[in-house]
């Protein structure tokens, strides 16, 4: 099966203040590197084959930067004029270029990973059969206004815990097969249906991340060189995409 991943690239541009005045979120530079990139290298790092981004504010400057993309396929399923969540995202990208059929990865541009260099995000048989979805998890800083979510048997459920979403995960694209294509849907609605029903799995990622998020962290960062935390392949995928 190819394997395939999802980057979550549509928003209101509203969040970081001035920095996203004339740029979208994901084209925002770490070290001069947009920040999408960081996501790309470790889908294709982790095998991706095939990708879907999706856009709405200022989305054709992120197909115009990653027109020319070429470690692996990337569409672009734009949301005009209504931005449609990113569960009705995701819902919408699939009903365009792939099939509910399908299994695919996650992730959020707005985490930079740091992942032990064994990991792998892709299930075993075993976890597909337990799962439909299955996040991964880092401890909730302290101080911090993350929704807490518990980790019971390998579960995740939506009630007081240590631990929140970290924008990685693996999904069964049939999972969304009861939402309607090109309306909005909030992705976390379908996370809790899935935990009712004992199918959400959970891993604590092992790694180290940042969240970028948010204009305060972004600032904090946005002149780091991380070379150092990411694989040796890094200084090789990133040379040309500098901006």
């Amino acid at each position: 099966m190819t394997r395939k991943a999802f980057f979550p690239c549509a928003g209101f541009g509203k969040r970081m203040g001035e920095w996203t005045a004339s740029l979208p979120k994901p084209l925002l530079k770490i070290h001069n590197i947009p920040l999408i990139y960081y996501s790309l290298f470790h889908a294709k790092t982790w095998g991706v084959q095939e990708g879907i981004a999706n856009t709405h504010y200022l989305g054709e400057k992120i197909e115009k930067t990653l027109g020319n993309f070429s470690e692996f396929k990337l569409q672009f399923s734009p949301e005009k004029p209504e931005i449609l969540g990113t569960g009705g995202g995701i819902r919408t990208g699939i009903e365009r270029y792939w099939s509910l059929k399908d299994e695919f990865l996650v992730l959020n541009p707005d985490f930079i990973l740091f992942p032990e260099p064994s990991f792998s995000p892709w299930p075993n048989e075993e976890e597909k059969k337990n799962f439909d979805c299955i996040l991964y998890l880092g401890e909730v800083p302290k101080g911090a206004g993350y929704t807490g979510l518990s980790l019971a048997n390998e579960r995740v459920y939506f009630e007081p815990g240590g631990y929140f979403y970290l924008g990685l995960s693996w999904m069964k694209a049939e999972s969304l097969a009861e939402l309607e294509p090109n309306r909005s849907y909030d992705l976390a609605d379908l996370f809790r249906k899935l935990s009712k029903q004992n199918r959400l799995g959970g891993k604590i990622f092992p790694g180290t991340f940042l969240d970028l998020g948010e204009k305060e962290f972004y600032e904090a960062n946005k002149d780091r060189d991380f070379s150092d935390r990411l694989s040796a392949s890094w200084l090789d995928f990133s040379r040309d995409k500098e901006s």
